[in-house]
């Protein structure tokens, strides 16, 4: 029975990072790290009184008065945008490393949304790091659009050679 191979070949350590993207996917885990850890920290007066008063259902999207402290802290870490950034980034370098170009909507998405958040609430360093992330696969997709590409790897028994 031949052996079937499901995905394209990774590339080597050297070379993923060449493309824009590559540095858009690292700059988002670095980004995502950065904001969910700063701000938690900025709130561990507030994590520590949750946990002690008890961990669960301390959150609600119409918090009392006396629970704000608890919501903003959560909406400001965890439940911002920090961690779907870091997931989105973890999975642009997994992709690349594969050989599997990231592709353009993505980025112009992500660029599209910054501009929003920008005109909405301020260009601050946050959004232009989003809007750089965002730029940076949009760039990563044209050029990975202008080179050669490489036959696609089999996807099926019937198109894999015989060995």
């Amino acid at each position: 029975m031949p052996i079937i191979e499901t995905h394209s070949d990774p590339t080597t350590s050297r070379t993923w990072w060449h493309s824009p993207a590559a540095w858009g996917g690292l700059l988002a885990v670095c980004g995502g790290v950065f904001h969910t850890v700063v701000s938690a920290l900025m709130r561990r007066d507030v994590w520590s009184q949750m946990i002690d008063d008890g961990f669960f259902n301390t959150v609600t999207l119409e918090p009392s008065a006396d629970r704000l402290a608890a919501a903003e802290a959560f909406w400001f870490s965890v439940g911002s945008f920090g961690v779907p950034l870091l997931l989105l980034g973890s999975l642009v370098t997994w992709l690349l490393r594969r050989g599997v170009p990231v592709p353009g909507w993505l980025g112009s998405g992500l660029a599209a949304w910054a501009v929003l958040i920008g005109l909405v609430s301020g260009f601050d360093g946050g959004t232009l790091v989003l809007l750089t992330i965002g730029v940076l696969l949009a760039a990563g997709a044209w050029t990975a659009g202008r080179l050669p590409r490489r036959p696609a790897a089999p996807s099926s028994i019937a198109d894999s050679p015989a060995r």
